[in-house]
C-alpha cells in the first residue's frame, strides 16, 4: 500500500501507523508488514507498507481472519491523516533477479520503476536476463538487486528494480559501469543492442530512494 499523508500531518500519521501496527500485534497477525519512507522523487514524503511471500489464496484467508477488523482500525487511526493511497499486487521475478526472494529489508533501497510500452514485456525480460547473466559473473558486482512485476493495481506493464543499500554512501556508483560489464561479456555491438532493447521497451522510468522504518513496521513475535 502506498500512502500520502495530508499536508502537515506526517508526524501524526506516523503516530497512528504505530498504533495500527500494535493492532496487528494484538490480533496475533502472522504476516510481516514492512513500512518504507520515500525520501526522493515525486513521491517523497509518502509511505509504502508491504507484506511479501504470499500466494493469492492467502489473501482470502487473511481477509476472512482479520480483514474487517483491520479496515475498521485503519479507518479510525489512519484514514483521518491520509491524503491519498493505493494498493497494488506485485510478483517477485526470481528469474530476473540477482538476489533471492524474501530478503530482510535493507536500511535503504534504490528504486527504479520502468513503465513499458504495451507488448514490450517479453523483449524487456529477455534483455534484463542477458544483463544479469553478465553481472552474475562479476565477482565485485553487488548481488543485492531484485525485480518486481506489477500484476494488478496500476499502469502496466510495470517492472520495479530494487537494489539494497546500507546507507547514502552506498548509492555511490561502482567503479565499473554497467556498459563496461556488458562490453566485456558480449562485445560492444551486442552490448549496445541489449541496452537499446531496454530503452526501446521503456515508455518512461523514474527513480527514488526508500528508507526502511522499523518503528512503523510489524514483525510477528517481535
Amino acid at each position: 500500500m502506498d500512502v500520502e499523508s495530508q499536508a502537515g500531518m506526517g508526524q501524526q500519521y506516523e503516530v497512528e501507523r504505530k498504533k495500527h501496527m500494535q493492532f496487528h500485534r494484538g490480533q496475533k497477525d502472522t504476516w510481516t508488514w514492512n513500512t518504507f519512507a520515500i525520501e526522493t522523487g515525486d513521491n517523497a514524503g509518502t509511505y509504502v507498507t508491504s507484506s511479501c511471500g504470499h500466494a493469492w489464496k492467502d489473501f482470502d484467508e487473511w481477509e476472512a481472519r482479520i480483514g474487517k477488523a483491520d479496515t475498521a482500525d485503519g479507518a479510525t487511526n489512519l484514514t483521518p491523516y491520509v491524503q491519498s493511497g493505493r494498493n497494488g499486487f506485485y510478483v517477485y521475478r526470481s528469474d530476473m533477479s540477482l538476489a533471492p526472494a524474501n530478503q530482510p529489508p535493507a536500511p535503504m533501497t534504490a528504486v527504479t520503476v520502468f513503465v513499458l510500452h504495451p507488448g514490450a514485456g517479453p523483449d524487456f525480460i529477455a534483455a534484463i536476463k542477458k544483463v544479469n547473466d553478465a553481472l552474475g559473473k562479476q565477482a565485485d558486482w553487488p548481488k543485492t538487486s531484485g525485480w518486481l512485476q506489477l500484476v494488478n493495481g496500476g499502469e502496466g506493464p510495470t517492472f520495479v528494480l530494487l537494489s539494497a543499500r546500507k546507507n547514502w554512501a552506498d548509492f555511490a556508483p561502482v567503479p565499473k559501469t554497467l556498459a563496461d560489464v556488458l562490453n566485456d561479456a558480449y562485445g560492444k555491438e551486442t552490448a549496445d543492442q541489449i541496452q537499446k532493447a531496454v530503452r526501446d521497451c521503456t515508455a518512461h522510468q523514474f527513480t527514488e530512494a526508500a528508507a526502511y522504518r522499523a518503528d512503523l513496521s510489524y514483525v510477528p513475535g517481535k
